[in-house]
């Protein structure tokens, strides 16, 4: 089939059409050269190798793309500003590493063998643009060709760069414009300019632009990766079995509809191979409530009623309206049990939905307190057919929850990012027990980040101080610690600081931490300094009255805050997002935030909490990471209270050294790893081995 033969739209946008499925793939199927002028292209280059890329090779297709060097996520913005400077020798280093992190694992994966052998193998070859005279003025012109071997050409030119975003149906939105040689005089004038356009760049004839071809550092790189013979084909089918896989998983069968990432297709094959059973332990915000919609819907198709549990009102209705959006196809019966939801109660009602005796697609949705009751797990029907699913499985430990394991479903569930429950190994064996245990490789935040399913962010730690008073109050518990410290030690007693008395002195001590005057002056510096309207910031409080401080302080000095938290009732919580989710402004919350509620726009966060718990700031952490439209990166300002003096040998650490921990594990993820060099060092001097604790508690990362 030649090119002509299809019948092509003059122009194509993502709203309305599978760019991919309906323009681009064709195209790839029937020609055997592609010319491509693009802004820029990153690690996800793998588009190339959707389902028509061997047929392209086998006609002995060959490629030339142009870009930008600006490869990484990080200089999207820079890109579309114009703004970064570097020298030649800049560029190439930047250049060198964005391959190098390209093919950075010892095993790779299969569409960076692809992208290597097609580079080796001389199918791809890629060139350089930059500014000939000046750096700052960035090439990102975005134009194709596609030549077939009848002498026919489409060219099309739009805003799409050559990523996996770029195109995929569930990518950004795009369009583009289409011309044909074949349709009419003008038609082809158009064709004939684009090609010039492309050759005076690619053959260095523009006055502005030039046109490098790959340094010999990075062709000796890509050849490492690409050395045997039959390694390109397998790699395509890989990735060809990796599409048709997502497909079959998918939860959403809509037209475009959203398709599951490599890590969740990988914990779906683990949970089926398990049984049906198992724990996901993936980063907030990487998708574990769609990986569970690719289990439910399977299950549910197959006859098995479901139960999902939730911990919390919010999450419950946020449950119910997602499933009836992705399940909108599908004839669904939802009962919601829990936060006023009542009809459960009535006779036969629960029994029904559980009952596999039925034929209709059914689906409980219920609040953990409400089906922790009796009068709820003693209705359920066990079976081998139930589904239980569990969203943040590790609220289900404490003793009352537990009671829910009464239920015995065939086929379990359980999400978190942090499934284990901190300070509480036998609600944590208990979960486990149930489940059956992490399925699958954790997926952590730093994996998430680095594949670009959540944003990058920038990190501003904060060092404030304790006043005179609590300073004071700080040293008086401190030298009672060390009394009391010094006093077991010389009797020889183990586990000295579980005692019950150094416990209470402890908690004393970090309260001191948590409610320090000079976190309210914090937050409002920052905020007038840095918040801008149309931001969505989200303020992070230990208690009440640390949460009506700040809130006075920054309503008085005129800006846009919301109060949030649990005692506020689900219609003005519901308002107050909405009103953060359109027009911006900040909220000021206390815990409620850190599970389930999704607000993916949030910009920028300030953390004044003290904690403990790795859970709570490994949520607070990943909340404001998740994507959203025209949001690139994340702003994350961070309160780090440190006293005059500490030492570590009465473990003032066990907040401080947290707190330490904590930020130093922010800012080595972040886009400036400089920023942590003063944390390090504040470490170092009081003897925090922060890379030894660091390691003992990646289990929360």
């Amino acid at each position: 089939m030649a090119l002509k033969d299809h019948s092509f739209r003059t122009s194509y946008n993502k709203i309305d059409h599978d760019i991919a499925k309906e323009f681009y793939l064709p195209c790839m199927r029937n020609a055997i050269r592609y010319d491509r002028a693009t802004g820029y292209f990153s690690s996800s280059i793998y588009i190339l190798s959707w389902s028509y890329l061997k047929e392209f090779v086998t006609n002995g297709g060959k490629m030339r793309v142009v870009c930008s060097p600006y490869l990484a996520v990080k200089d999207q913005d820079a890109i579309e500003e114009g703004t970064i400077s570097l020298s030649s020798e800049e560029q190439q280093d930047n250049l060198f590493k964005e391959f190098e992190k390209i093919f950075k694992k010892d095993t790779l994966s299969a569409p960076e063998r692809v992208l290597a052998c097609l580079i080796a193998k001389g199918i791809m070859e890629i060139k350089i643009a930059v500014g000939k005279y000046d750096p700052n003025r960035l090439f990102h012109d975005k134009v194709g060709l596609f030549y077939d071997n009848k002498g026919s050409v489409v060219a099309f030119r739009g805003s799409i760069n050559e990523t996996f975003k770029g195109l995929s149906d569930d990518g950004n939105f795009e369009s583009l414009d289409v011309f044909e040689t074949w349709r009419n005089k003008s038609e082809e004038e158009r064709v004939i300019d684009i090609q010039h356009q492309f050759e005076r760049v690619w053959q260095n004839q523009n006055d502005k632009v030039v046109a490098i071809e790959l340094p010999k550092n990075i062709k000796e790189l890509v050849a490492k990766h690409a050395t045997k013979e039959s390694t390109w084909t397998e790699a395509l089918d890989e990735v060809l079995y990796t599409i048709d896989k997502a497909s079959i998983w998918s939860a959403d069968k809509r037209p475009n509809g959203k398709k599951p990432r490599e890590h969740q297709l990988n914990a779906l094959d683990a949970w089926e191979k398990n049984s049906r059973r198992g724990i996901f332990e993936h980063a907030t915000g990487s998708g574990k409530t769609f990986s569970a919609m690719c289990a439910i819907r399977k299950c549910m198709e197959e006859g098995s009623p479901v139960i999902i549990l939730v911990p919390s009102v919010g999450l419950l209705d946020q449950w119910h309206r997602e499933l009836k959006e992705v399940f909108s196809d599908l004839d669904v019966q939802y009962l919601l049990c829990g936060g006023g939801f009542t009809d459960w109660k009535r006779e036969m009602v629960l029994r029904a939905f559980t009952d596999t005796c039925f034929d209709e697609k059914r689906i409980t949705i219920a609040v953990m307190e409400t089906a922790a009751s009796p009068d709820f797990y003693n209705q359920v029907v066990s079976s081998d057919k139930l589904f239980l699913v569990a969203d943040e499985v590790h609220r289900m430990g404490s003793e009352n929850r537990r009671r829910i394991f009464a239920i015995n479903a065939g086929c379990r569930l359980g999400l978190s990012a942090t499934p284990k429950r901190y300070g509480d190994p036998v609600g944590t064996e208990c979960i486990f027990n149930y489940f059956g245990g992490i399925v699958g490789q954790p997926y952590t935040l730093k994996n998430a980040i680095d594949d670009n399913v959540l944003c990058h962010y920038f990190y501003f730690p904060h060092i404030v101080s304790l006043n005179k008073s609590e300073q004071e109050e700080w040293d008086e518990i401190s030298k009672k610690i060390s009394k009391f410290v010094a006093r077991l030690s010389s009797q020889n007693e183990d586990n000295i600081m579980s005692n019950n008395q150094i416990k209470k002195l402890l908690i004393q001590r970090s309260r001191i931490i948590k409610n320090a005057d000079s976190k309210i002056q914090l937050a409002y510096d920052v905020l007038r300094n840095n918040y801008k309207e149309g931001d969505r910031w989200i303020v992070y409080c230990d208690n009440h009255a640390q949460l009506n401080d700040v809130l006075t302080r920054l309503l008085n000095a005129g800006m846009r805050a919301y109060e949030y938290h649990s005692e506020l009732g689900k219609d003005k919580k519901d308002q107050i997002l909405k009103y953060f989710s359109t027009i911006g402004g900040i909220i000021v919350s206390i815990r409620c935030l850190d599970e389930g509620i999704d607000i993916p726009n949030t910009t920028h966060a300030l953390i004044l909490a003290s904690s403990q718990n790795p859970r709570e700031f490994v949520q607070r952490r990943g909340r404001i990471l998740r994507k959203s439209n025209n949001k690139n990166f994340s702003y994350l300002h961070d309160a780090i209270v440190i006293p005059d003096k500490f030492t570590s040998s009465d473990k003032a650490g066990s907040i401080i050294e947290m707190e330490l921990v904590r930020s130093i594990q922010f800012g080595e993820w972040s886009e400036d790893s400089k920023c942590i060099v003063d944390l390090k060092l504040l470490a170092i001097d009081n003897n925090i081995d922060y890379n030894n604790i660091k390691l003992s508690s990646q289990e929360y990362e």
